[in-house]
This record gives C-alpha cells, structure tokens and sequence, in this order.
C-alpha cells in the first residue's frame, strides 16, 4: 500500500511540474505576441477616425519651435524651406508607444530629404518631462512643446500618440500612420 501512496504523490508531483512547464511556455508565447497584436491595432486607426485623411487640409495655426522660430500654416510655403513634402511627427510624454517609436522615427527622419527643415517634431507633455525626446530629435528636427490642446494638436486633431502625418506644401495631408514602419509604407505608395 506505501508503494501505491508513494506512486501515486510521484505521478502528482511529475504532472504537476509538467503543468508547470507548459503554463510557463504558454506565458513566453503570449509575451512575444503582445508587440505583435498592440501593433496589429494600429493598422486599424484610420478605420476608427484617429488619422487625418489624405487631402485634408489642415486647420490654420501659429507655434513656437524651441529655437525661437515661428511656423504658420497661414503661408504653407513657409512651413518648410526645401520643396516636398513635411514631416510632422506628434509625441506624448506619458505615452509608452512613443518612446518605442522615438528610435525609429530618428532614423527615419535623418533619410529625409531637406534635412531639419523638412522634419517637425510636437511634443505634448509637462516641460519637465520632454528633454529625453527633444535632446534625440532636435539634431534632425525643429521642436514644438505645447500641452496636449495645444495649437498643432488641435490644427491636426491628434486623438491618439504617437502620429506621423507627411504634409504637402499646399497644408493638405498626404498620409498619415501611428507607426514609422507604416508610414514609409505609405508614403512609398503615395509616391507611386
């Protein structure tokens, strides 16, 4: 009978930690797709009205770059100083996809053509929580800093962080995308 006992608890014991193996690899498994389906959300955020329309003309507005240079939409000309079109990048500082599009968006806008002019960078937040994001785009980018209802935010209608918008010289959107990925993707069709 103590053989039978013991069999039994060694039977329980090897069950047990085989459950625990495979709940720990159904846990790895779910960890890797997480990036993926937060990512898979994003492919869906023109469908729920969280990007601006290619063609829409953006609202008129006036802001403050961190150098002390005013930019307006009242002359789209004076936007950017080189031809094509500009690159408006939004982020937030309490916004984790942010920091995770950052690097991406660094790289991105250094391929640009017409350098710091063409690529503009809206950070929304307390100002005593932006440095890390100005100090990464300011090398390739003029910077605004305004809080979330601030003037490019409301002109762009940002719902939602981080958003890429390419900006035509005329003040209409071209394209728009919540990931760098997708917006290279997009703009490479728009320029088809």
């Amino acid at each position: 009978m103590d053989a039978v006992l013991i069999a039994a608890v060694v039977v329980v014991g090897v069950l047990g930690g085989l459950n625990l193996l495979l709940m720990l690899a159904v846990l790895r498994r779910l960890r890797e797709y997480d990036d993926t389906w937060a990512h898979a959300g994003m492919d869906n955020l023109a469908e729920r009205g969280l990007l601006p329309e290619p063609g829409t003309r953006i609202a008129e507005f006036t802001a403050k770059t961190l150098d002390g240079a005013e930019i307006t939409l009242r002359d789209p000309a004076g936007l950017s100083g080189a031809e094509g079109p500009l690159l408006v990048g939004f982020f937030s500082t309490g916004c984790p996809a942010c920091h995770e599009e950052l690097p991406r968006f660094v790289e991105y806008a250094a391929t640009v053509p017409g350098g710091r002019e063409q690529n503009l960078v809206v950070v929304s937040g307390p100002a005593d929580e932006v440095a890390d994001v100005v100090e990464a785009v300011s090398p390739m980018a003029r910077v605004v800093v305004e809080p979330e209802e601030g003037p490019l935010t409301t002109a762009f209608s940002v719902r939602r962080w981080p958003l890429f918008v390419l900006l035509g010289q005329d003040g209409t959107v071209q394209t728009g995308a919540g990931g760098v990925a997708a917006l290279a993707r997009s703009q490479q069709a728009v320029s088809v």
